[in-house]
């Protein structure tokens, strides 16, 4: 029996994927059964540029680990975008000439993540922000010293103000210098970029890029639990559903 027989998507891909009462759908909001059975049809689309191993990503082992694989203690998070579907929109805040839009699927990734490549990822960005606070820091500190503070004269100069922002400025230049021999050392053990994920890459073969830069080391955000079900399974009865069809409709004709 049907979930909902008044629902034109009701026990379709997206259904089962949305995993809601039908009383805080997403998708009950929108008006037309048309426009509701066109998420229905983006949201195939963007199963059937996934990898068939995609819940591999939500495993029980580290992914990030490149060697002797470590039981996950959490998820990194990260969104990976597509430009299929095609979407239009116009060029001036969605007047005027419609233009292709550069996104036309989004889905958050949750990767298993260890403690030891947590720490390693997060390092990254944080020997950064560590040297510029400890630069800052020491340059406010000369400033108390007596035999310092008297050479340069508060009040006249504006050489104190000098000193302080070159020391953030040295400090932003040493910590990205700090970070990436941090990440280089690191580099044996632990994968930065998500695309350097053994699954990652099948993703970015597949055209899948995500929303920010795609830099060495990938920002994520880190969480307990993930932030949405395994969509594997998904795909994988959507795929059945379809041979299903194409098999009854054969077997009609």
């Amino acid at each position: 029996m049907a979930k909902n027989k008044d629902c034109v998507i009701t026990d379709t891909s997206v259904c089962k994927w949305l995993n809601k009462p039908c009383e805080q759908c997403h998708v009950k909001g929108i008006k037309t059964d048309e426009d509701k059975e066109k998420v229905l049809e983006d949201f195939e689309v963007m199963l059937s540029l996934l990898p068939e191993d995609i819940d591999v990503l939500r495993g029980e082992m580290c992914q990030f680990c490149k060697k002797d694989q470590r039981k996950g203690a959490g998820y990194a998070i990260i969104d990976v975008a597509h430009n299929e579907p095609a979407h239009k929109k116009g060029m001036f805040f969605g007047l005027g000439k419609k233009v292709r839009q550069r996104i036309g699927s989004l889905l958050p990734l949750n990767i298993t993540i260890c403690r030891r490549c947590r720490r390693n990822l997060r390092m990254v960005d944080n020997i950064k922000w560590l040297s510029i606070v400890a630069f800052l820091g020491l340059a406010i500190g000369l400033l108390f010293i007596p035999d310092i503070a008297t050479a340069i004269g508060y009040t006249n100069s504006p050489l104190p103000y000098v000193i302080v922002i070159a020391g953030g400025v040295v400090g932003y230049v040493a910590g990205k210098i700090f970070s990436t021999m941090y990440l280089k050392a690191k580099k044996k053990e632990t994968y930065f970029n998500v695309f350097d994920i053994p699954v990652g890459a099948e993703l970015s073969e597949a055209g899948w890029f995500t929303v920010q830069d795609n830099k060495e080391a990938t920002r994520f955000v880190f969480s307990k639990k993930p932030f949405i079900g395994k969509i594997g399974e998904i795909k994988k009865e959507a795929a059945k559903d379809d041979d299903d069809f194409e098999q009854t409709s054969f077997l009609e004709h």
